[in-house]
């Protein structure tokens, strides 16, 4: 929008100026070709006088010798003609019957007075020709034509048109610069606002406002309409996690009260069915008990507004993967690891132990036994490895600075396509894996917090097998050197 309001400014700048500077370049060309016309008329009444006596007495040597000297010091032609159009003087020959010779000749002979000659532009390669009658005592004896030509006032008319193009030229760089770009930047301003704080409720931050006091009255009226809006989507959000937090929070007490009944009961069954029976009952408690654990913690993040701050990746993956060591060990599956020094992103505070931890519980339990992956890797320039551009670092961070991949990647059955499409989703979890302990919000909260710190969490298939996970976050900047 920027773009098209300069250009639709600068076109109206333009327009006014040639709108001024047209008739400002008319006017100078028809005073060039007044002084050269009343020149020439001085000139012609001159030789007409001269030329009466000539004619009367039939001596034309000093007539001839005035037309052969003005010849030569105007480089202009000079012909005398009586009243029956026959020459009498011309230094250099001249073609009378071309129109404009012609027209003007009669004119002359017809004792009219000769019309000012039109507008001579720089492009036009046309002389001035200029009669009058040569008369005595009112009879009209013949004529002067003198044809000269207009390359002086067609040089000053150039150099006029040259000045006042350079002059609009500056005049439209200057206005566009010193006034354009200010003005449409002040106009565009309200708009920019409600763009950047779209952007923001777009992220999840709904309690971004816009001033209501700027701007045009319509666009007034949209910042209060935009911020009614983020209001209400914010105290619905709000609602919607207190409801699962105080739901989850409250179905606590009941629950334990009745796995401790349930628990009780173990001295009043004899049957080995029904123990059997009253076991899987503490079981599906339990799994209950996890999955309000889950949502008290979803709810939690959900409501969580930290900051993001720079995290030593390297550092925290290291920690991560040897913490998980001895898990791996016992389970007798190999746990690798590919971690460069110095790796540093934008998280938000612990969500990057969270994540691991996610993944990592999630490769030992569902990758079948087989070698288990963990890779960082930092990619310049905001670039994954598609090639593409990442829009989150960009946004985030910057493209200067690139992204961050942290990848978990085991070697197990892996997923199908669409498994993977709904991997991620809240208590989503493959019916493959049904009998394996778990909630299915693993994921969706790591998911969730992931894209709160301005990443984003793959999930795709890995060659030849397997399934690959991988975390991008934000390249954070390098930090100042100390001197």
């Amino acid at each position: 929008m920027r773009r098209r309001l300069l250009v639709i400014v600068c076109a109206l700048v333009a327009g006014l100026i040639v709108a001024l500077s047209v008739p400002l370049v008319r006017a100078t060309a028809e005073r060039a070709i007044q002084t050269s016309f009343i020149g020439r008329v001085q000139d012609s009444a001159w030789f007409a006088d001269m030329a009466a006596t000539a004619l009367e007495t039939g001596r034309t040597g000093r007539l001839k010798a005035a037309a052969d000297r003005y010849t030569s010091l105007y480089d202009s032609q000079v012909v005398v003609v009586d009243d029956d159009r026959e020459v009498v003087v011309a230094p250099l020959p001249v073609n009378l019957e071309e129109p404009q010779a012609r027209s003007a000749l009669l004119q002359a002979l017809a004792d009219r007075p000769a019309e000012q000659p039109s507008v001579v532009w720089p492009w036009e390669d046309r002389p001035f020709v200029q009669a009058e009658a040569v008369k005595r005592d009112g009879r009209v004896l013949g004529a002067v034509l003198i044809v000269s030509p207009t390359d002086r006032a067609r040089s000053e008319v150039a150099d006029h048109l040259a000045l006042v193009v350079l002059g609009s030229l500056a005049a439209l760089v200057i206005v566009l610069i010193a006034v354009a770009t200010p003005v449409v930047r002040w106009v565009l301003r309200p708009v920019h606002e409600l763009d950047r704080a779209t952007h923001e409720v777009a992220l999840g931050r709904l309690k971004t406002h816009v001033s209501d006091r700027v701007g045009a009255p319509e666009l007034r009226r949209l910042a209060n309409s935009f911020n009614a809006m983020a209001d209400s989507m914010h105290a619905s959000q709000e609602q919607q996690r207190a409801f699962v937090a105080q739901a989850s929070h409250q179905l606590r007490n009941p629950l334990t009260a009745l796995r401790l009944r349930v628990e009780n009961l173990e001295e009043f069954v004899d049957d080995p069915r029904g123990l059997h029976e009253l076991q899987c009952a503490v079981e599906e408690a339990d799994r209950f008990g996890e999955m309000l654990d889950g949502l008290l913690e979803m709810a939690r993040a959900e409501a969580s507004e930290a900051e993001r701050k720079p995290v030593d990746v390297s550092a925290v993956v290291a920690h991560r993967a040897d913490a998980w060591q001895a898990a791996f060990d016992a389970e007798g599956v190999a746990l690798t690891t590919r971690i460069p020094d110095g790796v540093r992103a934008l998280s938000l505070p612990d969500c990057l132990d969270h994540t691991l931890d996610t993944l990592l519980d999630n490769a030992l339990k569902f990758g079948d036994g087989a070698p288990v992956d963990v890779s960082v890797t930092h990619v310049p320039g905001g670039r994954g490895d598609d090639g593409a551009a990442s829009p989150d670092s960009g946004r985030a961070a910057g493209a200067v600075h690139g992204v961050v991949e942290v990848t978990v990647r085991d070697r197990g059955s892996g997923l199908s396509a669409e498994e993977l499409s709904q991997a991620g989703g809240r208590f989503w979890r493959s019916t493959r894996h049904q009998n394996v302990r778990g909630t299915g919000l693993g994921l969706a909260l790591t998911r969730m917090l992931v894209e709160a710190g301005g990443g984003e969490l793959r999930l795709a298939a890995a060659r030849p097998h397997g399934l690959t996970a991988t975390v991008r976050l934000p390249a954070a900047p390098e930090p100042p050197a100390i001197p």
